[in-house]
């Protein structure tokens, strides 16, 4: 086993050094990240330097969906396996086949980001302003009215009956 851990740990610092610029940017919330094609671009070079094959598959069970990766050593009988879960993916405007085809595509991608480390800032919740903002209202705060409801300190001994 400590073959394909040496292995996987070169192909994560292969992949740490690479000078990899992210394609992808989502305009609405203004940020860039690694495309799928990047990170299979990433980990396929990394795999080739380090005689390894990476294989994934999307599947079900009794708790839904989950990505598996396979970790394969050429030289050698040892892997490892990675398994990740999912969600059935949203898409609008596309059919059940092509919806399943795109929650393929996401999980695998983040399965080989985990399992290799590639890192995305943008995902991180300490790299960005967390601080839930209150929407402004043009309204004023009411007051409520004071009610006549009784506190109970003791309920047990505040009881009408014994």
């Amino acid at each position: 086993m400590t073959k394909i851990l040496q292995k996987l740990l070169e192909a994560r610092l292969d992949i740490f050094n690479a000078d990899e610029k992210k394609e992808g940017r989502n305009e609405y919330s203004k940020f860039d990240y690694f495309t799928p094609s990047q990170v299979e671009r990433l980990v396929n070079i990394a795999c080739s330097k380090t005689k390894t094959i990476v294989l994934c598959n999307l599947k079900a069970d009794e708790f839904g969906l989950y990505q598996t990766l396979d970790l394969m050593d050429l030289e050698s009988d040892e892997s490892l396996h990675f398994e990740m879960r999912t969600k059935h993916g949203s898409i609008t405007a596309t059919n059940e086949t092509q919806q399943m085809g795109g929650t393929d595509t996401y999980s695998e991608r983040y399965i080989k980001m985990k399992v290799f480390q590639i890192k995305d800032n943008n995902l991180d919740c300490d790299s960005q302003d967390n601080k839930k903002v209150a929407p402004k209202s043009d309204f004023a705060p009411r007051k409520i009215a004071p009610t006549n409801t009784k506190v109970i300190q003791n309920p047990a001994s505040d009881l009408p009956f014994k």
